[in-house]
């Protein structure tokens, strides 16, 4: 069987699955951003592959995000990136996170969270009744929760 191609503008390719199966969201970086991390959205099931892909406006990696819904996901974003993060991600080892929630249906983003301590997030979890969200400081290693509802 012959799948449609799924073009990435960039790279260092890293994907994550919407919790269907039918979206990807992923990162990419590339000389035209200063080869940092940029997220998009593309359609990802049939014959819709690398349809409807859109570029976020979210300059992080897509293992920095968590999806809570179909529709919707919380990414932990830099608050500032160096040139060439994307190519060398211990340039942004650390560089304090802000957390966002972004509708990939319409791009929307909005700021749900600047950690006091200045956290570098990763390994994010959404607890099961979505009340807190969970990660691990990523030069500590310590696990913290942010309150959502």
């Amino acid at each position: 069987e012959n799948f449609k191609a799924l073009t990435i503008e960039g790279r260092g390719f890293e994907p994550k699955w919407a919790p269907k199966g039918d979206r990807l969201l992923y990162s990419v970086y590339s000389s035209s951003n200063d080869l940092k991390p940029e997220l998009w959205i593309a359609d990802a099931q049939g014959e819709s592959i690398g349809t409807s892909r859109i570029k976020l406006g979210v300059q992080t990696w897509a293992d920095k995000c968590v999806f809570v819904s179909n529709s919707d996901v919380y990414c932990a974003v830099p608050d500032r990136l160096e040139e060439g993060a994307g190519l060398f991600r211990d340039l942004a080892k650390s560089a304090k996170d802000s957390l966002y929630k972004i509708d990939i249906q319409t791009g929307l983003k909005k700021l749900v969270a600047i950690p006091d301590s200045g956290f570098s997030m990763s390994d994010l979890i959404v607890s099961d009744n979505g009340y807190y969200l969970y990660f691990t400081d990523a030069n500590t290693g310590k696990i913290s929760k942010i309150k959502l509802k």
